[in-house]
Order: structure tokens, then sequence, then C-alpha cells
């Protein structure tokens, strides 16, 4: 990548990697001048991530031989590896799509011609191009958590409450860079993902915390206590070669939480994988997103410290809350000593030290601050009304909005303009701010995760993308398992419109083994009936239908009077009030 000069504005965090002014959090879109650049694609970034991604990334991605028999694949983002044994190949990774699966194995049959033996997956994440690479082998071992293969029928985001999966997709694109362009100014940079076709192949090689295995003629051990950004990473151990292979130590902070809004990440068990790996001492460490690293000293230095600030993290925020101090109260309250400030594999490239303390107090206490007060507060709505003529009106506070952006106060400018912006969200000229105020905030800041949220909304304020509110799953991923996708239709009723109705559903399905659920929307609340002849009240209304049809009403797709028009669906019992009990659920359009 080019770093070409733009400007210096005075906006956004501070510092390089490596040599940080000062040890603690950097301002957080502050007055701190930054100096920005052009990378290899046009975007303007701040300079502070290049100098840093040379530390910490890989700048060249020519396959190389890390050690004997052992080879690294690297990319932008995501590296694989192999390992050759005297009687065949192990693949660790796979990537992101079928694509990236046929380069991979173009790059191996350059290194070996040796048939494939087995692939290991770290986590959920990158396995996306196991048949590509496989294609024609015999007898492959796809070796994984135990959790890896449940955790891919899920969903790959981590989720909580699976239910809100369509909301996560949504966000999920923007974190990843999606709709920003391939090149110029707003162009991708950072972590982005490629999607494409799915080449997943399931593990059928399961390992347990400390199994050995022998394969292809390599002994290889497997940690799988402890994890990362999923809860199914796998650390692999080569005791013949010193050389570890991980999803634990990453080229930035470790990421507990991320806005798209995957399941809590805990510290302590970050930690604990951390540990695992310090325990065995390597010579070499290859790393998922990272650069490898040679020399024990080295990868002991720097997995300390890696260790060191997720410990930190955790017990920072446990001593903020033990002083009283609220989730907005602790963003600026962690302070980092000068060493772990300075460390490269520390750098806030990715997503942003501010984050994470709010996050683990909601998670440990909740989100109350502490203050009675704040236990009965407006809405943000009702708020908005009520600063909007406080501040003095509409115009007053664009001017100051202005007046904060031009001293680089773009946290505060855009604090301000959100108040108007709720009242009256399609005013062009607030509008355009806005976008401004997001676009110079994103090239100012080092997080991609923030860049990749704020382009892409400022974009679609400016109407040249239109960002969906949610991704719904496919109709193929509903007709693949329509009971569940029934279950999940709870969380869509309007308890107003539905608090006269007392009424149940029964979906007969006519293709698959599970032939019947219902739905018992009992005065607002929606009761999932895994088996409605043993349910205490019989179905009013029985829809006999197939996967396909249930997936068109799930997604709103076609109505109900149209697949009964086309003898797609039949009607038992309550014909006229079919359609009205489905009224009642909201519709999931993007």
């Amino acid at each position: 990548m080019s770093d070409h000069p733009v400007s210096s504005p005075a906006a956004g965090s501070s510092g390089h990697g490596g040599t940080p002014a000062v040890a603690g959090s950097k301002p957080a879109l502050g007055a701190a001048a930054v100096r920005l650049v052009r990378a290899g694609n046009g975007a303007i970034v701040n300079e502070a991530i290049l100098d840093n991604a040379r530390l910490v990334k890989h700048q060249d991605f020519t396959p190389y031989q890390l050690t004997g028999g052992v080879w690294v694949l690297p990319g932008p983002s995501l590296n694989a590896a192999v390992i050759e044994g005297p009687d065949g190949l192990i693949v660790w990774e796979t990537g992101e799509n079928i694509e990236h699966g046929k380069r991979y194995r173009e790059l191996i049959r350059s290194i070996s011609t040796k048939p494939i033996k087995a692939v290991i997956y770290s986590h959920t994440h990158y396995t996306l191009g196991t048949s590509a690479i496989i294609e024609g082998e015999l007898d492959v071992k796809v070796i994984g958590h135990p959790k890896l293969n449940e955790n891919m029928q899920v969903a790959t985001l981590g989720s909580y409450f699976p239910e809100i999966e369509p909301l996560q997709r949504a966000r999920a694109v923007q974190h990843a860079q999606m709709f920003l362009p391939e090149q110029g100014e707003d162009a991708k940079h950072g972590f982005f993902i490629e999607p494409g076709e799915r080449g997943f192949v399931p593990v059928n090689t399961p390992v347990q915390h400390g199994e050995e295995l022998t394969v292809a003629g390599i002994r290889l051990q497997f940690f799988t206590e402890g994890g990362s950004d999923t809860d199914d990473c796998t650390t692999v151990w080569l005791p013949e070669h010193k050389v570890a292979l991980n999803n634990i130590l990453w080229p930035w902070q470790p990421n507990f939480y991320t806005p798209r809004g995957a399941k809590f990440r805990d510290p302590r068990i970050w930690s604990e994988a951390l540990r695992h790996i310090l325990a065995l001492q390597p010579e070499y460490l290859i790393n998922q997103h990272g650069r490898s690293i040679a020399g024990r000293e080295e990868i002991g230095r720097t997995l300390r410290n890696y260790l060191d600030f997720t410990s930190l993290v955790l017990d920072q925020t446990l001593r903020g809350i033990l002083q009283g101090k609220g989730p907005e109260e602790l963003r600026d309250f962690i302070r980092l000593p000068r060493h772990l400030a300075a460390e490269p594999w520390l750098f806030e490239s990715y997503g942003r030290m501010d984050w994470h303390a709010p996050y683990i107090m909601n998670h440990a206490v909740g989100w109350w601050d502490g203050d009675a007060a704040t236990l009965a507060k407006l809405p943000p709505q009702q708020i908005a009304e009520r600063m909007v003529p406080l501040l003095g009106g509409r115009d007053k506070i664009l001017v100051a909005a202005r007046e904060a952006r031009a001293k680089g106060e773009l946290a505060w400018a855009l604090e301000l303009l959100n108040y108007p912006f709720r009242l009256t969200p399609a005013d062009a000229e607030i509008r355009q701010l806005k976008a401004e105020l997001l676009r110079e905030s994103a090239r100012a800041c080092t997080a991609s995760i923030t860049r990749g949220f704020m382009l892409s909304q400022a974009l679609a304020l400016e109407g040249k993308i239109t960002l969906p509110r949610v991704v719904p799953p496919t109709p193929q991923q509903i007709a693949a398992n329509p009971t569940t996708f029934v279950n999940q239709m709870r969380v869509r009723v309007d308890p107003v419109k539905a608090q006269d109705t007392d009424a149940v559903m029964r979906f007969d399905f006519t293709d698959g083994t599970r032939q019947s659920v219902a739905l018992h929307l009992r005065r607002g609340v929606t009761e999932f009936v895994e088996r409605p002849d043993r349910h205490y009240r019989q179905a009013d209304i029985v829809l006999t239908l197939d996967a396909r049809c249930f997936a068109a009403l799930f997604l709103s797709s076609e109505s109900l009077e149209a697949l009964v028009d086309r003898q797609a669906v039949v009607i038992t019992g309550d014909k006229a009030g079919a359609s009205a009990f489905l009224a009642l659920f909201d519709s999931l359009r993007p």
C-alpha cells in the first residue's frame, strides 16, 4: 500500500502503534491532530494504521516456509498454513469462500504434490473454502472443535438469541465494509469480508482439549479450552516443530465487544487460551490475522503483553465499578501502562478500547449506573424534543455542530447534531452534515469496525447506497429447518394488536421428518408448541404446506391468500381468521 499524504486535520485519535505520545487511552474523536494518507486503493485513512500494520501484518503475500515442512499462505487479513509430513499434507484454515479455497489449493500444489490428509479449522469463521481444497482427495480428516458443526448450522455470528440474527447480519455487512467501494476515498480498508459461494465441509474428527493425533506422519496436539471471538477455537501444537497455530493472538487489541452484537466474550476465557500457548513455549507462532513470529523470547514477550492487557481491561473495569462509575464513565477510565500502550499488537486497528468496559459492566451488573435519577429515564425521542428548543432550536444547533467540527471535536459535533436529526431525519441539510461528520470521523479513527459503520451510514445518508434494517435468512435456510423459524415468529407479535386474540395455529408440513408444530397466540404473547398433540388446547387454524411455502410466509414474500389461490397451502378450521392471525406479526422486510 502507498501512503500518500492528504492533510493533517485536527480530529480523531492520535499516536502511532509503536510510539504513542502518552500512556493511556486516546481521545475519542476529540481535537488531537492526525495525519491522513491515501492507501493503495485510494482510501483515506489515518497514517498510524499503515505504520502499525508494517509491524504486525504481512506486507508480502507470497507463500513462505516458516520452518522445516511448515509453510504459511499469507493474506491481507487472513492467513492459512500447510504442514508437509512424510505421508501427505495438513492444511490449516480454508478461507471465506470457495474462491479462497481454489486459490489456496493452487498455492498448496506449488509447494507439494502430496495428498491432502487433513484440514484443521481454528474456529467457525474461515471454514468456507474446504470443498475446493479437498476436491478429488480421499479420506480427508476434517479436524475441529466439538462445537463447530453445531455452530455452523445455527450461525457464524455468535448469536445469544438466534431470533435477532436478521439484525446482526444487517450490522455485520457494515462491520465488514461490504457496502463500501473497492476503490476511492471511501474504499474498504483494514479488516473486511469477501462473501462468496460456501464450501464448508463438516468436522469429521472432533478433538478434545489436550488430545494428540498423528496425521500424515506428523504428531499434532490440540487445545480447545479458552478461546477468542467464538466458543469453538482450537489451537494446534506441533511438538517436533515447536510451532503453534492459533486464533488467539491478533494484530490488534482483543475485541471483547463488537457492535454487530456477538455473544459475550469473557476476557478470562481469552486469558486462558493465551496461557495454554505460553505454557508450550513455542519457537514459531502462526497467527490467523497477523504475521508469524519466530523466536521463543519474542513470542513470550508478545503473548505476555497480550495476556496482561486482557487481564487489565477486566480488572480495571471491575475497579471502576467498585468506585461507583457507570457504563459511560467507564469509557475513558482505563489507563494503560507505557509498555502496553506502545505494544504494536495492541493497537486499535480493529475495535476500540472504550467499547469494552461498558460492555463488561452490562454483563456483570446491568446497564444502571447507580444514580437513582437514571432509573426512570426519558426515551431518546422525548429527550430530543426537549433538548432542541433548550439549545436554541435547529439552526443554532447546526451552528454549534459546525463550530465543534472546525475545532476537530467530531464526537461532540455528532452528539449535538443527533438531537435535531432524531426529530427530522429527512432534513436534507442535517443529513448531509451528519454524513460529512461521519466521513471525517471514519478517516481519523484507526478502528476498521468504526470506519465500516461510519462510512456505510455516511453513504446511506447521501442516498448513494441503501442499508438494510435487517438481513433475513434465505428461503433455503428456512426450508431446511422450518420448525426453528416457526418458533422464531414469537418475537414478531404486536402485543397491543393481539391483546384480544386467543388462538392456536398449527403448521402441518408435507415434507421433512417433523410434521407438525404450532403457535399459541394468547392475548399478546406467543407460545411455540413443539408437540401440538400434547398441548392443552386444540388448533383453531391448521395450515398444510411444504417448507418452501412457509419460507414465503415467514419472509412476507407471498401472502397467505396468494398461496391458497395457487393451492400451495390448504387451510383447515377458521379460514377467515388465518390471515388476521398472521397479520398480528411484524413483516420481516429488509
